[in-house]
């Protein structure tokens, strides 16, 4: 029964566009453009990933967030210097935990973290087969779908990273932000525009798919590369996700709002469906 569920699902999923091939990026030379980042420089990953069919939702574009704001503006002046300050390689303003968070929530893809908080309050529970099911189908489809709708968000608004913001401070594109040719991030940067936030949008994903099953508060600890950490409830372990990586200088507050606002929507979607 396994074996023929999953060969109608890759017959379903056989033109989802997935193996088309990527369009080639462009970066951009404006403030507020995305390109590369340094040290490496990257060539920019999952760039036709917006455009796939969904599992649930419409189409990727159904909950594109808003515009990011004007680099230009005071808002994401604040918000680049708490990552300037707090997501510093260097940096003497963020604490012991808050390094050792940001670099728990880098270790293993995010939605591998969410997927092991699963399967661990299954086996814990002793669930049966029809709800292991009903929570991992829920999880993972408000996951994927997260996933679509999130790049196709980044590759619509192409905005730069902060290491790249802060570096070119000394342009005067906005005159409350100093530039530091030299500052690197406590992590390297992921190599997609920043905005919105993976970590924000899948993590508030997964916290309200199983919040919305198991209820807000719920204890749990999880381990990541030999890590463990303790939350009172799924929403603290998404907040805790999307605030590393302003600790690891990956995102800024405004990146991580988006995200957090389309995977609630996404994940609210998916649950009144299935």
């Amino acid at each position: 029964m396994g074996a023929e569920v999953a060969r109608r699902l890759i017959s379903l999923r056989s033109n989802d566009g997935s193996s088309a091939k990527p369009p080639r990026f462009r970066p951009g030379d404006k403030a507020g453009d995305y390109r590369p980042t340094p040290p490496n420089f990257p060539t920019p990953v999952f760039t036709n990933w917006g455009s796939l069919k969904p599992f649930v939702l419409t189409s990727g574009r159904q909950f594109r967030p808003a515009p990011p704001l004007a680099v230009s503006g005071a808002a994401y002046a604040t918000a680049l210097n708490e990552v300037k300050s707090l997501g510093s390689k260097t940096s003497t303003t963020r604490t012991p935990d808050q390094t050792a968070a940001a670099k728990f929530w880098a270790a293993a893809p995010v939605w591998n973290v969410w997927n092991q908080i699963a399967q661990n309050l299954v086996t814990s529970q002793n669930a049966n087969l029809e709800k292991a099911v009903k929570v991992f189908a829920r999880l993972d489809l408000s996951l994927a779908d997260t996933a679509i709708a999130m790049y196709d968000a980044k590759y619509v608004y192409h905005l730069w990273r902060p290491v790249t913001a802060i570096r070119l401070g000394g342009t005067h594109y906005n005159p409350s932000i100093v530039g530091d040719p030299s500052w690197t991030p406590l992590l390297p940067t992921a190599p997609d525009p920043s905005y919105p936030g993976a970590h924000g949008a899948l993590s508030q994903a997964a916290a309200t798919t199983l919040a919305g099953l198991y209820g807000a508060r719920h204890h749990f600890a999880v381990t990541s590369k030999g890590v463990t950490r303790t939350f009172a409830g799924f929403q603290d372990a998404a907040t805790e996700a999307w605030l590393s990586r302003i600790w690891s200088g990956q995102h800024t507050s405004l990146d991580n709002h988006a995200g957090q606002q389309l995977g609630t929507q996404v994940a609210d979607f998916v649950a009144g469906r299935l």
